[in-house]
């Protein structure tokens, strides 16, 4: 009897410890400003084939579609080795440009030079917010390469002269943590996903662990939480605590309006890509 209780307090205080370190930015902060609209994943993209491509993603034909239709929008944030902004999802412009240019590794006039399918240089972020205007929210996606605080600095310093609505989000809890300390004011979120054994290295492994376990979150303490949707399992015990602790929360990356109409109950914002969303009257 007395081996069952030890047992049981132990497992309870797992159960503890693990709820304190996944706890995010409670109570909640509101975020209605944001919360009437959908979000376009890159952009409201229709291709990136050569030859069809008019909209590729995180191109600035894709973010003025978005606009002009009334979506909020995600896009990602690098900076490149002089310290500049640019707007590319991969670490590489290869896969839609062609080009090996890793952008942490190169000048903003290497990664200009590098074109999109459908002829656009890869736009700066200046070029993307001058684009949008302030006309609808922004979900700016920080990629650390491999300096966090520096791209964060950045990114804030620039946000802080544009009119216009935005929140970020990072799978790099540094990076979240960055505005949690210096610019708290911002609402944070935290990219995750219930996959802890993907990746092809130990140190992208291990790095997945952390995202799937959301262990993170005792450093970042986000104030949403953006969630591969499809990942979320009933066993998934991470997303079980946090449920009940209600942060607000963001599914990615919804691709079907049967699904996006599904989550209308679950998640409070969704960033979707391959159609044209469209909400409840």
């Amino acid at each position: 009897m007395m081996w069952l209780i030890v047992i049981v307090a132990v497992l309870a205080l797992f159960v503890a410890v693990y709820a304190w370190l996944v706890l995010p930015n409670l109570p909640r902060r509101d975020i209605s400003a944001l919360l009437p609209y959908d979000y376009a994943h890159r952009g409201l993209w229709n291709t990136n084939d050569p030859g069809e491509a008019t909209r590729p993603e995180n191109s600035l034909a894709a973010f003025r579609a978005a606009a002009e239709k009334g979506y909020g929008m995600e896009l990602d944030v690098h900076l490149t080795a002089d310290g500049h902004l640019v707007v590319h999802h991969d670490d590489s412009l290869k896969r839609l440009t062609g080009e090996d240019v890793v952008i942490g590794r190169s000048t903003l006039a290497q990664v200009r030079a590098c074109h999109l399918p459908n002829g656009e240089p890869v736009p700066t972020f200046d070029e993307l917010l001058e684009t949008v205007a302030g006309r609808t929210p922004l979900i700016v996606e920080v990629k650390v390469e491999k300096n966090a605080d520096a791209l964060s600095k950045a990114v804030y310093e620039r946000m802080r002269r544009y009119d216009g609505l935005w929140c970020m989000e990072s799978f790099d809890p540094m990076a979240v943590r960055w505005f949690r300390l210096h610019a708290p004011e911002v609402i944070r979120g935290q990219l995750a996903f219930n996959a802890a054994g993907k990746g092809k290295t130990w140190k992208l492994w291990w790095r997945n662990i952390g995202i799937a376990s959301m262990v993170q979150d005792v450093w970042a303490r986000p104030d949403f939480i953006a969630f591969d949707f499809k990942s979320e399992k009933k066993w998934c015990l991470p997303m079980f605590l946090l449920r009940r602790m209600k942060p607000w929360f963001a599914a990615w990356t919804v691709r079907s309006q049967a699904d996006m109409d599904a989550l209308r109950g679950s998640y409070d914002l969704q960033i979707f890509e391959k159609f044209e969303a469209k909400r409840p009257e």
